[in-house]
């Protein structure tokens, strides 16, 4: 595109040479040229930009530059050009800033080599290929960003969706690694575009093949182990843990990688990347991709096995822990399988997910009736306040308790204490603790105490405290007790805290993925439509109420005077006909839809129908309670709006009404598109009549040049042009020699007519005909309909060859 501009502004501006730079940064770089081969500069060649030179002047100036003889202003404005002056010989120079936004994204220049400055009209023919090249260059970007930003999207999304796959298989196997291996290894060949792929685990000094997709030839059957070495990709991963990738093994087989002589041609294998699986910086396997030509993998597919190799860890450490929780938990089952406080309380942990209560409640009855005590309480930290979560006593010192509560820290309680000792208290005697408060210690009648932290992580969550009224120690078997029951809580906590965590991060990644399909599908209608906004703005009604909640949307265009209905979804017959009855109405707070025009917000009713401000019909309230309307603007400028309406008194959340903002901004997006796409249109046509008359003019130019005695082709030339550019019937060119008209051209007329025409001449200046009117005159004159013009005398020669209009 840049060289036929440069060739064609050479060409219709007469100049010998021409040169397109681009800006890059502080230098120009040549991109495109016209003009002898002379010039050894070849495209891609760079310079500084500076005033020194006038293309760097056009571009810091942001104006065209004019130089009427270079080898003078060489030597004074413009040295840099000095040396290219004096080899190429260029004398007269004129050169146009590239301008987008305002700012110079290059130059293009026109060059001869004699003294002969550019007209006017070539020096404005200059500019609008000036802004040809620079529309030129900025679709060329945008096109570019566009197919790498669909790109991206299109891997992102097989990444998620091999992500949530792969988290779906390690969900549905606690204690089994092998279903998550075989699926990593299946995503992780497809999505590199690998031939195949495959994931060993370390065991010991060896390592073992533990899954295989794609149909290379492996060495061996699944299991079967390997030294770890250098002399193969895979295991150097594991000793260097770190990545390695091998573009030709070929190339390096005998240097790098000898242990795959054996199978270099059995498999086939060339290009080669094994990501290590790394726990706290140990490997513990690798994954590895193959691919049977010389085709390196990019930065992206490394990132991904990496990533994959990560869930392997995952995965691993998922079962392993799984297994551990299941090892501990029989461990415990076995221990106190006699005690059934403890698995009543696991199976409250068990059946209450969401819930931690039912788990307290059963451990202060358990551990008051295990541990023989009177009294027990469980605590919960919240700040620097310690909470009364659960309690259980027989004898009446409840209510004295309850009054304690929340308290601060403080050694004078036990539970307190063992909260900021992080450690276990026991207290035989309460008479023999100085530390303990003597009135609470009377208050509830307890002699001995026993208390145990509740730890996660090493920090302090809360307690558990159990007393009797008799001064005698707990035994170990109760101590450890407590403690179990301690740990028990604190993985009730846990449970409850992380599978509330898990289904609130499902929410999310369930609504991401919804509001991002909408996206998707409305940036597709917004790319198929350029322009036409009508599917867009229908597309955005269907996604706002399905993705908001919502019974019906509406959009709404803001013309600057009134609104519009644009598109809907869902609408009740009954209130679709009352809004076509009011739109379009100007923007007032009495609907929703101005309020949010008015204001430039977001504008929100709980319930409509107590809404004082609403003044539209009663019959637009159908299927109408809770509203929102979200402004579209364009710059600060509200251009629309959308709004989403439930059939009940629901308002929408923050994430409900900042997806309507996403909606909204896409809505503007695509009315840009529309009118950018429209204005390049309107700019199209613009640049190619201007083309078309330069060219006729161009097209004369020539014809007085070539005729330097004869001006009849001139004249032929010159009636062909007026006649086409005008768009009419037939042209002519008339001379006067002081006394009468003669017929100087004829164009487009049959012979017939060409000779009655020619017949009717020389005319006499006078009103019965246009020639003679414009002489008079010194005028234009026109004819808009000569059967109507009662002075015209040749209305029968016309009339014939059905010609009615005149200029």
């Amino acid at each position: 595109m840049l060289t036929a501009i440069a060739g064609t502004a050479a060409r219709l501006c007469d100049a010998k040479d021409a040169l397109i730079y681009l800006v890059d940064g502080d230098q120009f770089r040549l991109a495109a040229k016209h003009g002898p081969p002379r010039d050894p500069r070849m495209v891609g060649y760079t310079l500084r930009i500076s005033r020194g030179g006038p293309g760097g002047r056009a571009v810091l100036e942001r104006r065209t530059v004019h130089v009427r003889d270079l080898a003078v202003a060489a030597r004074t404005r413009f040295p840099d050009t000095r040396a290219w002056q004096e080899t190429l010989g260029w004398r007269t120079v004129l050169a146009t800033p590239l301008l987008h936004n305002g700012s110079g994204i290059g130059a293009i220049l026109i060059l001869r080599t004699k003294v002969r400055p550019f007209t006017a009209k070539q020096v404005a023919l200059l500019k609008t290929f000036a802004d040809q090249a620079a529309i030129a260059i900025e679709n060329a970007r945008l096109s570019q960003e566009v197919a790498a930003r669909n790109r991206d999207l299109t891997e992102a999304f097989d990444q998620q969706t091999a992500t949530r796959g792969i988290l779906r298989v390690v969900s549905s196997s606690p204690t089994d690694v092998q279903p998550v291996f075989d699926a990593i290894a299946d995503s992780a060949a497809r999505l590199c575009e690998a031939d195949d792929a495959e994931i060993y685990r370390v065991d010991g000094e060896v390592y073992r093949r533990v899954a295989h997709r794609g149909p290379v030839p492996i060495a061996g059957p699944l299991g079967e182990a390997y030294a770890i070495s250098r002399g193969r990709p895979s295991s150097r991963a594991i000793i260097d843990r770190q990545t390695i990738h091998v573009h030709d093994q070929a190339a390096e087989i005998d240097t790098e990688f000898p242990d795959l002589k054996a199978w270099r041609e059995v498999a086939g294998v060339r290009t080669i990347l094994a990501a290590p699986l790394l726990r706290e910086g140990v490997a513990i396997g690798v994954i590895v991709i193959r691919r049977t030509e010389v085709k390196p993998f990019t930065d992206k597919q490394i990132a991904l096995l990496q990533t994959f190799a990560d869930q392997a860890v995952i995965a691993i450490e998922n079962v392993r822990l799984f297994k551990e929780l299941q090892a501990r938990n029989r461990e415990l089952t076995e221990a106190l399988e006699q005690q059934t406080a403890t698995s009543e309380i696991l199976g409250v942990i068990s059946s209450s997910p969401i819930d931690v209560q039912p788990v307290f409640d059963t451990i202060v009855r358990s551990a008051s009736r295990l541990c023989d005590g009177q009294y027990t309480i469980v605590t919960r930290l919240e700040g620097e306040m310690l909470h009364l979560a659960a309690q259980w006593n027989s004898g009446g010192a409840a209510e004295a308790l309850e009054r304690a509560f929340p308290m601060r820290l403080t050694r004078a309680v036990t539970s307190a204490r063992a909260v900021l000792d992080r450690a276990l208290v026991h207290i035989p005697d309460a008479e023999r603790d100085p530390e303990l408060s003597p009135d609470l210690v009377q208050a509830v009648g307890r002699r001995s105490f026993l208390a145990v932290p509740m730890l996660r992580d090493g920090h302090p969550i809360g307690a558990i405290g159990v007393s009797k009224a008799v001064a005698e120690p707990f035994s170990d078997k109760q101590i450890e007790l407590l403690r179990t029951f301690a740990a028990q809580a604190v993985l009730a906590i846990e449970n409850v805290r992380l599978f509330k965590e898990l289904e609130a991060r499902n929410r999310d990644l369930t609504e991401a993925l919804e509001q991002q399909t909408a996206t998707g599908e409305i940036l597709r209608v917004i790319s198929s439509s350029p322009t036409d906004v009508q599917p867009t703005f229908e597309a955005i009604a269907a996604s706002a109420t399905r993705l908001c909640a919502a019974v019906n949307s509406l959009v709404i265009r803001f013309d600057g005077r009134l609104m519009h209905l644009a598109a809907h979804h869902n609408l009740a017959p009954e209130r679709l006909d009352a809004l076509n009855r009011v739109f379009p109405l100007p923007p007032s707070r009495g609907s929703l839809s101005g309020r949010a025009i008015v204001t430039g917000t977001v504008a929100q009713v709980a319930d409509i129908s107590t809404d004082p401000e609403y003044a539209l019909p009663a019959q637009t309230m159908v299927g109408y309670r809770s509203v929102a309307a979200v402004p579209m603007l364009r710059e600060g400028v509200p251009i629309g709006a959308i709004v989403a309406a439930r059939d009940q008194v629901a308002p929408f959340s923050e994430k409900q009404v900042e997806l309507l903002k996403i909606f909204a901004d896409q809505a503007v997006i695509a009315i840009e598109n529309v009118r950018l796409f429209k204005e390049l249109e309107s700019r199209n046509a613009e640049l190619t009549e201007t083309l078309a008359r330069q060219t006729a003019t161009g097209e004369v130019l020539r014809a007085i040049s070539r005729a330097q005695t004869d001006a009849q082709p001139v004249f032929d030339i010159i009636a062909a042009s007026a006649r086409r550019l005008c768009g009419a019937g037939y042209g002519q060119v008339q001379l006067h020699d002081g006394e009468l008209i003669h017929l100087a051209a004829l164009e487009n007329v049959n012979p017939e007519g060409a000779e009655a025409i020619r017949r009717a001449y020389p005319l006499r200046v006078g009103e019965g005909n246009l020639g003679g009117r414009v002489i008079r005159t010194r005028g234009v004159v026109q004819i808009p309909d000569l059967l109507v013009d009662r002075a015209y005398a040749y209305k029968s020669t016309w009339e014939a060859s059905g010609l009615r209009s005149l200029l």
